[in-house]
């Protein structure tokens, strides 16, 4: 831990209809903030976009404390984080604790975080970012660090499992990410660019690319399922092309003018090419998948 206590945590989080999942997360983080008493206080900055199943009036009742900023539904992920960092920036902490709702926190990953970070300080001089790796209900890994492979010609960022002591990463997941004051005040808050994905490994390359450094903490800080599933989105070969064009440029898809603020940050001089090519695999593909079937039906 950090010789200054206690140290001021400022917890982000944005959530929407998952009233028992928020306040189970929420929960498990003030009983992990109350062992540390006197090491360590919580802030709450909360945005409730706009939700419908009472987890406003949750928030009120059971975290009264929490600063909660409302939404009208359309901020998603990305939105509702940057509304929320955006207020916490604004006050001071010590360190940012950017949270999903959904995640079921382990007993002392909040220790574990601000440990890890407090270690690789005094190794290595520089303050930085601390990501929580997640793990699904098997304990397979789900969301976590990135490092990067390939070259200039090939870009793509590889999930890393967390081991027995910190790991260097390029970027990560924002499923749980702790943030360094030093850190913040150099890269500030998530691009406004982006409205739902992608802002969280945009901010970490931002980080990269500043030489301030990412590490995974070691273990598993918590359990989350990895909810990016082929059936049902733009990646589902069976759904109609219309469907799957309105899917991808949607704000929980591949946002074009998001992706394209990513691509010309992070993908080299080759970004119109990285850009375009979902979009034209989407096309593709799905001409491909109607024709096989048409063949395939004429043939009976």
């Amino acid at each position: 831990m950090s010789t200054r206590f206690p140290v001021s945590v400022a917890v982000v989080l944005t959530c929407y209809n998952r009233r028992e999942k928020t306040v189970a997360c929420l929960r498990a983080l003030m009983n992990q903030a109350t062992q540390l008493a006197g090491r360590c206080t919580l802030r709450l900055v909360v945005t409730d976009d706009g939700s419908t199943d009472g987890t406003r009036e949750m928030l009120a009742s059971e975290f009264p404390q929490a600063v909660v900023i409302s939404g009208d539904g359309n901020l998603f992920w990305a939105g509702g984080m940057r509304a929320a960092f955006g207020h916490a920036l604004g006050e001071g902490h010590d360190f940012y604790l950017w949270i999903n709702d959904d995640v079921e926190l382990f007993p002392n990953c909040l220790q574990t975080l601000l440990n890890t970070h407090d270690a690789q300080v005094k190794a290595t001089g520089r303050s930085g970012l601390v990501v929580g790796s997640m793990c699904n209900t098997q304990g397979q890994f789900s969301y976590g660090g990135m490092v990067r492979k390939g070259n200039e010609w090939v870009r793509r960022y590889v999930q890393i499992q967390p081991g027995e002591a910190p790991l260097a990463c390029d970027t990560m997941n924002g499923n749980c990410v702790l943030i360094s004051r030093a850190a913040a005040a150099v890269l500030g808050n998530m691009d406004a660019a982006y409205r739902h994905g992608i802002g969280d490994m945009d901010y970490g390359l931002r980080a990269t690319r500043a030489g301030i450094p990412i590490w995974v903490m070691p273990g598993y800080a918590g359990r989350c399922a990895h909810d990016h599933r082929i059936e049902g989105s733009y990646l589902d070969r069976t759904l109609p092309l219309a469907v799957r064009w309105k899917k991808i440029t949607s704000p929980k898809g591949l946002a074009p003018s998001a992706w394209m603020t990513y691509c010309r940050r992070h993908a080299g001089w080759l970004w119109p090419l990285y850009w375009a090519w979902p979009y034209a695999k989407v096309v593709w593909t799905s001409i491909v998948y109607r024709l096989a079937h048409s063949n395939h039906r004429s043939s009976l």
